[in-house]
């Protein structure tokens, strides 16, 4: 026989199944790993875009008087007598002008969100704009009553699932600093 060939050494049917079997079970756990990975990059997206939208919509509500009777409309300052709760006659999304316009939003549906003028954002479909004005106890700053007080809570609530979703609160105040 040739010295050649008894030197010639290869692999098994064995030894090949075996380093298939173990190659399949680690690569199934890696591709686990890179599943879980890419869906927790998701959420983190999406939080942080609802977080965007939700602070954006606080900051557009902030940026309205306290109320609609602020003696001096251009400033909404002056003495302000608290009126009932809501959107008043005639207004839009785009004329709001005092915070508690924003109650009950969406009035008619809101996905996608809208920005400040009533135009929907369509590149962000999946996500739902909500927010809820009430007067609330002085003695008691998260218990909505009928009012009026000089406190108002406005929630916004920005969600893209129906388990997963960015709510703000905030307390205003009828009181000049």
């Amino acid at each position: 026989m040739d010295k050649g060939m008894l030197n010639q050494r290869g692999f098994t049917l064995i030894e090949v199944i075996l380093i298939i079997l173990l190659l399949s079970i680690g690569l199934t756990g890696v591709l686990s790993y890179v599943g879980q990975a890419a869906k927790d990059s998701a959420y983190a997206h999406n939080l942080s875009i609802a977080t965007t939208l939700a602070q954006d919509l606080m900051e557009e509500v902030r940026s309205k008087c306290w109320d609609e009777t602020a003696t001096v409309a251009a400033a909404c300052a002056g003495a302000v007598t608290p009126s009932v709760i809501g959107v008043d006659a005639a207004e839009t999304r785009a004329t709001y002008d005092d915070m508690d316009d924003y109650n009950n939003l969406p009035v008619a549906g809101n996905t996608p969100p809208q920005d400040a003028q009533g135009t929907a954002m369509p590149v962000f479909p999946f996500f739902t704009q909500r927010a809820t004005v009430c007067y609330v106890d002085t003695a008691a700053l998260d218990t909505c009553v009928a009012g009026p007080t000089d406190f108002k809570q406005v929630n916004v609530n920005i969600a893209w699932s129906a388990n997963d979703q960015v709510q703000l609160i905030s307390i205003f105040s009828n009181h000049a600093l």
